[in-house]
């Protein structure tokens, strides 16, 4: 499978999370209480991150689901 990771795995938070997937906050929020996103890690009463890895792996599935469905309609 191809990968999007760097070397380095990184802590983001939602507002990069935002801006790497083009969803907004709330879809975003509404996508992982329904297991459809990547689980946050909760490093204080205030502050959720993500990990950078998990994010990029979670867009590369979808892009491999986008191509497959495209490959099936078209045949």
């Amino acid at each position: 499978m191809e990968s999007l990771n760097t070397a380095v795995n990184c802590f983001i938070d939602i507002t990069n999370v935002s801006k790497i997937t083009s969803l907004g906050k709330s879809t975003i929020r509404l996508w992982e209480a329904e297991g459809r996103f990547p689980k946050s890690i909760k490093l204080s009463l205030t502050k959720r991150v993500w990990l950078e890895s998990e994010i990029n792996d979670w867009m590369l599935s979808k892009l491999n689901a986008a191509k497959y469905n495209s490959i099936i309609k078209n045949g």
